[in-house]
């Protein structure tokens, strides 16, 4: 009996609870019921457009809306048992009916979820139970909480104000709370770098539903889930070489589906530039990444097969703080002509020039730019020439002191006697001894 109290005041209580809900969910003893009001999403809601499970339809339909009430063993509902309770779950599908070239309406899909309390008697004998399970209502109109934040190096903390330098890269996680219950999973649609909080100058870093284009310039790549409702992403630092500020923001757009396959509306690609070809990190077709017609148009609000989207958000991080270049930076070759290139370009490359440094994790760096090396070499090189004429001169002057020596020998050999005349003129007294005279040589050069 107090068990049946009990449920009969909750019951009372999750009623009162759900009347400003938008879709609400009633639980009895063998079935369920789905409210569905008749202006839901602000546009006229038909009895065909909507259904319970794999195929089960509106069973009563009045002014105020539709209701969809069937065995809870039916419509594909399944049942896990937890610690203290009993769960039945199924999918609540809302087809809008197209009226036209435009669509008034978005399917969606709801979790119904009705839990029941695990208690009873065990016996041999068939007996009637004396306990009733107490009816609840879940509403459904859940909010989502979506943030995007700048981790360190380690993913272990979050930064308030990040500074890299070029050739750093950029942890970045996507994440959204909500009902720990509702199964989703959550994508970055999009997302642009500026040099400013508003400027006109824009580079796209994720774009057509979640092809992180950047990947194809820089080491910029989606990272591996640690759950559905995180993602995490690393981005190759860079300057806008146009701009005085050396500061960067991000715009993104993110955005919650229903828990599933992933799709081309719905998916996280990453490029491989070792491989040259892009790849999912959920499975998804990632080929109109590499088509040079993209991914179709804008954001797309739905997901094919019925897997809704159930909320999106915009939001920006920044200041980056990025330092100087690095010796050796120079300008990223961008965005490819309208015009048709050749097989070997890559498609979609970024509009807007910007700076990338080199590699940190590459190897050491040198110690000076590789100009000034250049310059040293060619100084060796004329040294080393001048040095060979150096020595070769001295050869010849050397050869020129031996020759010039044996020249001279000759002349004093070839000493010759003269007979002086006196300063009148007058000869040599006989009997004197002749004076000799010698030649001199003259000095070689």
């Amino acid at each position: 009996m107090k068990a049946f109290a009990r449920g009969f005041v909750l019951a009372l209580v999750a009623a009162a609870w759900a009347q400003d809900a938008l879709v609400s969910v009633t639980c009895g003893h063998t079935w369920l019921s789905v409210a569905v009001p008749a202006g839901l999403l602000g546009s006229r809601v038909t009895g065909g457009e909507l259904t319970l499970g794999s195929s089960c339809g509106v069973t009563a339909a009045d002014q105020d809306g539709y209701r969809l009430q069937h065995p809870l063993e039916g419509c594909g509902t399944t049942l896990q048992l937890l610690p203290d309770s009993i769960r039945y779950s199924n999918v609540l599908h809302y087809h809008p009916l197209a009226g036209g070239a435009v669509a008034r309406a978005r399917p969606f899909s709801l979790p119904v979820d009705c839990y029941y309390p695990r208690m009873g008697s065990v016996s041999s004998r068939a007996i009637q139970p004396t306990w009733v399970p107490f009816g609840s209502t879940i509403a459904h109109q859940r909010p989502l909480h979506f943030a995007l934040d700048v981790y360190d190096s380690t993913w272990s903390s979050r930064l308030l104000q990040p500074t890299y330098s070029l050739g750093d890269l950029i942890n970045i996680e996507a994440s959204v709370r909500t009902d720990p219950r509702l199964p989703l999973r959550v994508f970055v649609d999009e997302c642009v770098a500026s040099p400013s909080a508003a400027a006109q100058l824009k580079y796209k870093v994720i774009a057509d539903n979640g092809c992180l284009r950047d990947g194809q310039l820089g080491r910029s790549r989606f990272l591996p889930r640690r759950g559905d409702r995180f993602l995490r992403f690393q981005l190759d630092t860079f300057l806008f070489p146009n701009s005085s500020g050396s500061q960067i923001y991000l715009h993104c757009h993110l955005k919650a589906v229903a828990e599933g396959a992933a799709s081309t509306a719905g998916k996280a690609c990453s490029y491989d530039r070792v491989a040259a070809a892009w790849h999912s990190l959920d499975g998804a077709d990632c080929s109109c990444c590499g088509s040079p017609a993209g991914c179709g148009g804008r954001r797309r609000r739905w997901l094919p097969g019925g897997m809704g989207l159930l909320g999106e958000a915009s939001i920006r991080v920044g200041p980056l703080g990025l330092l100087s270049a690095l010796p050796g930076s120079s300008p990223v070759p961008t965005e490819l002509p309208t015009a048709p290139e050749p097989s070997t370009a890559l498609p979609h490359h970024p509009s807007i020039p910007v700076v990338r440094g080199e590699k940190r994790d590459s190897g050491p760096a040198l110690p000076v730019p590789g100009t000034m090396l250049a310059m040293v070499a060619m100084c060796s090189i004329l040294a080393a020439v001048a040095m060979a004429g150096c020595y070769c001169s001295v050869r010849r002057r050397q050869s020129g002191h031996q020759l010039g020596g044996a020249e001279e020998d000759v002349g004093e050999r070839s000493a010759v006697a003269m007979t002086p005349t006196t300063a009148s003129g007058a000869q040599a007294i006989p009997g004197d001894p002749p004076l000799l005279w010698t030649l001199p040589s003259l000095p070689s050069f």
